[in-house]
């Protein structure tokens, strides 16, 4: 039985991730262009940007996901994590993961989508054949399930058009908690 509702918390999970999946959007900021300068160029120049991988926390670029940050996590979840290890999942969002004494938290997070991606994920959002129950308190509508010892939460903001689907061991306060964090952060 516990096998089962392994299979099902992780089928809610991936049928949160394939729904964003198939929404073809992506997530690219789109370049803004200034009119063309009336006046003469500034005969100083600012330092280049410097080059590099994206970082894994904190703040990135308008409409990419991010991860809460380990000690973001670690507040939610009660715990000392290691973490986060960020993946790009299809749809143009993430998944960070969170591993502690308890075992592994993972968000998986689509921030920023059209409304009518957004208007889908919403709608997939409840879970209801895995019988997701409803709770207040995270985003603008957020379910949950506990089963074979780890929760689920789906939830989303409609500020950001963003939906997260978060996972752990244990109760699922400590994991609406950590869905809460991935919302507030984009």
């Amino acid at each position: 039985m516990n096998s089962r509702w392994s299979v099902v918390v992780g089928i809610s999970i991936v049928g949160l991730a394939i729904t964003g999946c198939g929404s073809g959007s992506s997530h690219t900021a789109s370049p803004t262009t200034a009119p063309p300068a009336t006046t003469a160029p500034s005969t100083t120049t600012a330092p280049s940007a410097p080059t590099g991988p994206a970082p894994t926390t904190g703040a990135v670029a308008a409409g990419a996901p991010t991860c809460p940050t380990m000690a973001q996590a670690d507040a939610a979840l009660g715990v000392s994590d290691t973490g986060p290890i960020r993946t790009a999942i299809g749809g143009g969002g993430i998944l960070c993961k969170y591993t502690g004494a308890g075992g592994v938290s993972a968000v998986a997070i689509y921030a920023a989508q059209t409304a009518t991606v957004f208007a889908g994920m919403v709608s997939n959002a409840d879970d209801k054949v895995t019988g997701m129950q409803p709770v207040s308190g995270v985003g603008s509508g957020a379910f949950f399930l506990t089963a074979g010892g780890r929760s689920v939460v789906n939830a989303y903001s409609n500020g950001s058009r963003t939906v997260v689907a978060a996972q752990g061991p244990g109760a699922a306060a400590p994991i609406e908690a950590l869905a809460r964090v991935a919302l507030s952060d984009n």
